[in-house]
């Protein structure tokens, strides 16, 4: 076991969250966003998707938004098959094609790798690498590691589903003017067209936005608008 993977075990099974554990891994290794998703299954009563990642928060309301997951070919291969795969190996579709060129807009990486990983219960984790390297250079990274971030599976699985859990009894109470103004903010609309829509004043809406973000326990309003989406809160 090399010194980079005992550091990093060490340090993620002592992180207080989920999201703290992908930074650690990240910040360890040489690829440029990392995500954690548990992926549906029908036997857990979760009423939200549970996704933690480093991509952009730009680029995660605009997947979430345009319900790329739905497209999304790493999403549909992890839950058909429970095989680690290379992102290199997908055939994407001409919808998948155009996630792709989105993302790249956003600054992600069109090279990847995904771990799959199924707990004792049929709970399936999926923990997928990005990078911007080219292909042949990412391969040649990636490949020698796999054992690495396979190793890594069962605590980031056991962090998500814990956190999982406890959201799912923790779902935070917006009133109807909160998420009409979180709706238009994730339409784009600034504060004043916000205003002048709802026949509130600028100053009204400012406060909205910055109770929702509150009550979501986020620091900024895009990250607000895509837990929002994330959670189905609008």
């Amino acid at each position: 076991m090399s010194d980079t993977l005992n550091k990093t075990l060490d340090r993620i099974v002592e992180a207080n969250a989920t999201a703290d554990a992908i930074r650690i891994v990240q910040d360890n290794y040489a690829h440029d966003f990392t995500t954690f998703h548990l992926l549906a299954n029908p036997a857990e009563k979760l009423d939200n998707p549970f996704v933690r990642t480093t991509y952009p928060d730009a680029w995660v309301t605009h997947y979430l938004l345009n319900n790329y997951a739905v497209v999304d070919p790493v999403v549909e291969r992890a839950l058909s098959e429970g095989e680690s795969f290379g992102w290199h190996e997908l055939p994407p579709s001409p919808k998948a094609q155009g996630m792709l060129k989105a993302a790249e807009q956003y600054g992600v990486g069109q090279s990847g790798y995904s771990f799959v990983y199924q707990d004792s219960r049929g709970r399936r984790g999926l923990f997928s690498l990005n990078s911007r390297m080219p292909r042949r250079e990412w391969i040649g990274y990636i490949e020698p590691l796999v054992d690495d971030f396979e190793t890594m599976l069962p605590i980031l699985q056991a962090k998500a589903v814990s956190e999982a859990a406890a959201e799912s009894h923790d779902a935070p109470q917006l009133t109807r003017r909160e998420c009409e103004c979180l709706r238009l903010s994730s339409e784009g609309k600034s504060y004043s067209e916000i205003a002048i829509i709802l026949s509130l004043s600028e100053h009204t809406v400012r406060s909205y936005l910055k109770l929702a973000r509150i009550k979501l326990d986020c620091v900024t309003l895009a990250q607000a608008v895509a837990k929002a989406v994330r959670m189905r809160i609008i």
